[in-house]
């Protein structure tokens, strides 16, 4: 199996990329708990296509990609954000804004590429921090990644239960 994680622009094949793995992932995030008119009508503004390429193209955004035979298995985009954790006010940060991969692809090899191209982006950074559904399978990997559980939130837009997890510099 050839594993490899690649940053990703806001090409053809970038965007057609980001949307199949954005498409999966907020449909097994939600599928279960939101009705289909709202996933859809959700689904419908996160996949618009000129909202992604000004994303992509934003200098404090980055997309990484990890691949299966060539095959986009998850992604992760790391963001600049003025908008942070109370407790991280006044520090160097970045944000998770994603950090997914596909089920039939979880394995340890897959996490841990995704994981170290986005260290190799981050590790300048005092703190990174995500916000992930209580449900997410990917939150012991991040933790022994050295995030910890900082506190409980709500995540948009469906108000669903989600933890708020920091990872300090000083984990590496």
């Amino acid at each position: 199996m050839d594993i490899v994680s690649k940053f990703t622009i806001a090409s053809d094949e970038g965007l057609h990329n980001l949307f199949v793995l954005k498409e999966a992932q907020i449909r097994g995030m939600y599928k279960d708990s939101v009705k289909k008119e709202q996933l859809d009508k959700y689904m419908k503004q996160q996949l618009d296509e000129k909202e992604a390429i000004n994303d992509l193209n934003n200098l404090s955004t980055q997309m990484a990609t990890v691949y299966i035979n060539n095959t986009p298995a998850g992604y992760a985009i790391m963001r600049q954000s003025v908008s942070r954790p109370e407790v991280l006010t006044n520090q160097k940060v970045i944000n998770y804004s994603v950090f997914y991969i596909m089920p039939e692809h979880d394995h340890d090899e897959t996490r841990n590429s995704l994981w170290n191209k986005c260290l190799s982006v981050t590790q300048r950074y005092d703190a990174i921090w995500i916000e992930l559904l209580q449900t997410d399978p990917l939150i012991p990997f991040l933790e022994s990644c050295g995030f910890k559980i900082q506190e409980q939130s709500q995540m948009k837009p469906f108000d669903k239960d989600s933890y708020i997890l920091i990872r300090r510099r000083n984990n590496d």
